[in-house]
């Protein structure tokens, strides 16, 4: 009886020890969340100061002020969104306010992916701001479809290949053109023509977004292509400064 009775004490203590570990664990966990509340109240005030400080205007800044401010929205984004909009909070208004939630959020990752991010990748962004409070592929289109009658700086836009892209209403199509068209121009491009890749790096663009924006530019009459073994390359489209009154057969 004495050993029974020993190892019964024993098993007693253990399941003490662990229920303790178990409070005080709980607790250093509520004491988390409590600090994490505020860490992303302060994240969010940040991101309003840095989106303030973003504008052209605001002056040129040294490369160090650059590589702190790219750690600053780096930072940000990993934080997450401060009160994520829900159903049960926003009642029928939820894709309304889901809409300007979005448009606000948006601006950062579109300033550092030159103005222009793919629907998907926004949806993948947006969902881990939101933590557990995740949304649906459709929910993000009927938010997106909102922006065409509210005031915000982004818009819901669709190459004729089908890609899905945000937007900044700050990027031009003409800009970009002229940008496609001084690159097309240069001494190597004549030769060898440009690629998805060479135009994302001129345009500061994911290639596969500057591959649509080389077709858009096709579209326009300003460039034509060379489907061979090298791939698909654009050159600039002389065709087009042909007066056909000129030629003779």
């Amino acid at each position: 009886m004495a050993g029974l009775s020993g190892i019964l004490r024993k098993e007693q203590e253990e399941w003490e020890a662990t229920d303790k570990s178990l409070q005080e664990a709980f607790q250093g966990l509520n004491a988390l969340l409590s600090k994490a509340k505020e860490m992303v109240m302060l994240a969010e005030k940040m991101r309003v100061k840095l989106l303030a400080g973003s504008n052209p205007q605001s002056g040129g800044g040294n490369d160090m002020e650059m590589g702190s401010k790219q750690e600053m929205q780096d930072w940000l984004l990993s934080v997450g969104i401060a009160s994520p909009v829900t159903k049960e909070s926003a009642g029928a208004l939820y894709h309304q306010q889901l809409s300007r939630q979005l448009a606000d959020f948006v601006q950062i990752p579109l300033e550092r992916a030159g103005g222009m991010i793919a629907l998907i990748d926004v949806y993948c962004m947006f969902n881990r701001a939101r933590g557990t409070e995740l949304i649906s592929p459709e929910d993000l289109l009927q938010a997106c479809a909102i922006w065409e009658k509210i005031d915000v700086p982004v818009i819901f836009r669709q190459f004729d290949s089908g890609v899905i892209v945000i937007q900044s209403k700050a990027k031009n199509d003409d800009e970009v053109f002229a940008r496609i068209k001084d690159l097309v121009v240069k001494t190597e491009a004549l030769q060898t023509g440009v690629g998805a890749s060479e135009a994302a790096r001129t345009l500061g663009v994911a290639p596969a977004l500057a591959k649509e924006y080389l077709l858009a530019a096709e579209n326009k009459g300003f460039l034509c292509r060379d489907d061979g073994p090298d791939g698909l390359r654009f050159y600039i489209n002389f065709f087009k400064e042909i007066n056909p009154n000129n030629i003779f057969l």
